[in-house]
């Protein structure tokens, strides 16, 4: 039996995750400061407490640090009262609340599947743009992990994490005698699979595409707001990944539906499962519900689709967001700056929540460069620095969330069951999405 899930398991992204979202238009707000060039003010003398609301407790956790460390260097006065609250009532509860204009935190920790959501109408974000510039943080952070949070022009969170993804898979099973398959592309991959798979034991559990397709540099909406659902890129990439299934044998559907399951968990502890595609986070769902692997698992670079490509992609994201109706949007910035945007605060985040930061200035630092016992000892920090420069664009719309609720709700099932083809059901679905949009225009 595995562990029960404690580490993030709300971070659903990708295949098989359906999103609440909310589409009703704000009200006008008065514009954030930001919209212009603003110079970084002095501390305020003044007692200020500013709210944020979090969804995950280590990032609760380590909010509640740097604003320790925040009050001593820099504000005596300052406070900030930090509230944890489930997924998604603080994402339905936050739109609610810029939609009206009353009851808005200062701050909140927005999840990137929900970020779409908030993007229609009246923003109620501060554009953090100029500061962003003015600071030289622009070229300091990943810029591809920054789409996330971008929408016509104007960046209005900065991102916790990296994400870059990997390869995870068990060492042991791969080291056996007799197994010498280096594995550099996704051909290696899959002949290396036929190889390991047998019975029951699989190499992939389905639902990765969209990481796949982002790989190869396509994504569900382009860079100027296009629909690219059904590209033949898309087409392409859902059908190689069935055919893992369907043609080699190596692959199928994790247990429980989901790969944050708890019969998934049980599933690879008794080594049903020998590799696994996902974010740098992953890595921590491993150490706490299979414990009983240590040792045996490592993580590669994703094998290239072609020689010389691209060896990662993306999956997740939380980026910190300030409210305009604030009544301290100077001060706001400030701690930002002081925690998101400093190497000491992005070090101290990965140490507390073992998410690898998009700050580059901070990725020589020793501390994520520590042996990972779980892992054999391997330097997985270093790994992820090797693959960040590589990690692509993840355009953000204001109806990606609708894209999670239509594909999962309606097509996914029946191209698992062969009911669909993959082509037919992306072409409904992007199809169904554009009228949706063209619609509330």
């Amino acid at each position: 039996m595995a562990r029960r899930i404690s580490r993030r398991q709300f971070l659903m992204v990708g295949v098989g995750v359906t999103f609440s979202a909310l589409s009703a238009c704000a009200p006008a707000t008065p514009a954030g400061p930001a919209e212009k060039p603003v110079e970084t003010p002095k501390p305020v003398s003044e007692p200020v407490k500013l709210e944020l609301w979090a969804f995950v407790n280590t990032h609760a956790r380590w909010f509640r640090s740097m604003a320790e460390d925040y009050k001593k260097d820099v504000n005596p006065n300052f406070e900030l009262d930090v509230k944890e609250i489930a997924y998604t009532e603080m994402h339905d509860k936050l739109l609610v609340a810029h939609q009206t204009g009353v009851g808005a935190p200062d701050f909140g920790d927005v999840e990137q599947g929900r970020f779409g959501g908030f993007l229609k109408g009246q923003i109620g974000f501060v554009d953090l743009t100029e500061w962003l510039k003015a600071g030289g943080y622009l070229e300091k952070l990943v810029a591809s992990r920054e789409a996330l949070y971008t929408w016509q022009g104007k960046v209005y969170g900065v991102e916790h994490a990296l994400c870059p993804v990997v390869l995870y898979y068990r060492a042991d099973v791969f080291s056996e005698p007799g197994f010498d398959s280096p594995i550099e592309t996704w051909d290696d991959f899959v002949a290396a699979g036929k190889t390991l798979a047998k019975d029951d034991v699989k190499v992939w559990a389905l639902g990765q595409w969209e990481v796949l397709l982002r790989q190869r540099g396509g994504d569900l909406f382009d860079a100027d707001g296009n629909v690219t659902v059904d590209s033949d890129l898309a087409v392409e990439t859902l059908e190689w990944e069935l055919e893992l299934r369907d043609r080699h044998g190596i692959a199928d559907e994790p247990p429980g539906g989901s790969v944050y399951n708890p019969s998934w968990y049980g599933a690879v502890k008794e080594g049903k499962y020998l590799c696994h595609v996902s974010a740098d986070w992953y890595a921590g769902f491993f150490e706490d519900n299979v414990p009983e692997l240590s040792g045996k698992w490592r993580a590669m670079p994703l094998p290239v689709w072609e020689r010389g490509g691209r060896r990662t992609s993306c999956l997740g994201g939380t980026g910190l967001t300030i409210s305009k109706t604030s009544k301290h949007i100077n001060e706001a910035w400030k701690f930002m700056e002081y925690s998101m945007l400093s190497v000491e605060g992005n070090v101290r985040r990965f140490l507390m929540t073992r998410l690898f930061p998009p700050f580059k200035p901070a990725w020589e630092d020793p501390r994520l460069h520590q042996a990972v016992e779980y892992f054999g000892g391997q330097d997985l920090g270093a790994l992820f620095a090797d693959v960040g420069a590589e990690i692509p664009a993840q355009y953000q719309h204001p109806y990606r969330p609708e894209f999670y609720s239509i594909w999962s709700g309606k097509y996914w099932r029946d191209v698992l069951d062969g009911k669909k083809p993959a082509a037919q059901a992306l072409k409904e679905c992007a199809d169904e999405l554009r009228k949706m949009i063209e619609e509330e225009l």
